[in-house]
């Protein structure tokens, strides 16, 4: 069974829960599809993104489209490495980490029958 985007929420979440807060990397995976589903773990905190299900649908080839893909990203926000904008937007570094307890809460209470 592949992956899908919808898949992407839980562990973006807790990656930018743990991120700077625990004393490893962080590799993120599940529900990645596109090279903003990277930058987006990456934005979060992440070390390492797996991908694999695309990989399935499109083939390996498509790696080179996710990294055109990233590279036309940072240009455009004039980021040179991934080290310039890993983990900006990680718990400890946001100003209103609200929405990140809140979801976190949500999810619990899901989880109640």
């Amino acid at each position: 069974i592949f992956s899908n985007r919808y898949e992407i929420h839980r562990p973006l979440r807790w990656i930018a829960l743990l991120a700077g807060r625990i004393g490893c990397d962080l590799a993120a995976t599940t529900g990645i599809q596109k090279a903003e589903d990277i930058i987006k773990m990456l934005l979060v905190g992440a070390s390492v993104v797996e991908v694999a299900s695309i990989l399935y649908k499109n083939g390996v080839e498509h790696i080179q489209t996710l990294l055109d893909e990233m590279k036309e990203w940072m240009s455009s926000h004039n980021f040179e490495t991934i080290d310039d904008f890993k983990g900006k937007l990680c718990f400890t570094k946001v100003t209103d980490a609200e929405h990140f307890l809140r979801a976190q809460f949500i999810e619990v209470i899901r989880g109640y029958e």
